[in-house]
């Protein structure tokens, strides 16, 4: 009877699990495994025209970037300091504003027309990398 509960314990953690994963991230996440092999043609047909490219000896190196900042604000009342507290009580905002800014660059490595790596920059989000990628990977 024990083993039943932890094994039904297990298997509800681990649907909770399941439940709370991106399927965009994991996508883009498989993606520089998935993507090595692909011609030129069809990685600009599905991720578009890079934002820049370079060529090193028999490398050439597409790069896609895509950037996201998201604004948040709080908004505090406070008593009017020209009125002090004893006043009639006259409030006025305090506006607390703060940004931040996720990003992903994608650097594809092609030699011979083919894809031979896809490198992602470090502290990147998978979700804007699936941007880049994710219509290669259908």
């Amino acid at each position: 009877m024990m083993w039943a509960g932890r094994d039904g314990l297990l298997a509800a953690v681990a649907m909770l699990c399941a439940s709370c994963a991106n399927p965009q991230a994991e996508l883009a996440l498989r993606a520089p495994e998935a993507m090595v092999g692909m011609s030129k043609g069809n990685l600009l047909s599905c991720a578009g025209v890079p934002e820049r490219s370079a060529v090193s000896g028999n490398a050439e190196y597409l790069v896609y970037t895509r950037r996201q900042t998201l604004v948040d604000r709080d908004v505090d009342w406070e008593p009017s300091p020209w009125l002090g507290p004893r006043g009639p009580m006259l409030w006025q905002p305090d506006v607390t504003t703060w940004s931040r800014t996720y990003s992903c660059e994608a650097t594809v490595e092609l030699h011979d027309g083919q894809v031979t790596a896809v490198r992602y920059n470090d502290r990147r989000d998978p979700t804007l990398c699936y941007q880049i990628v994710g219509n290669c990977m259908r």
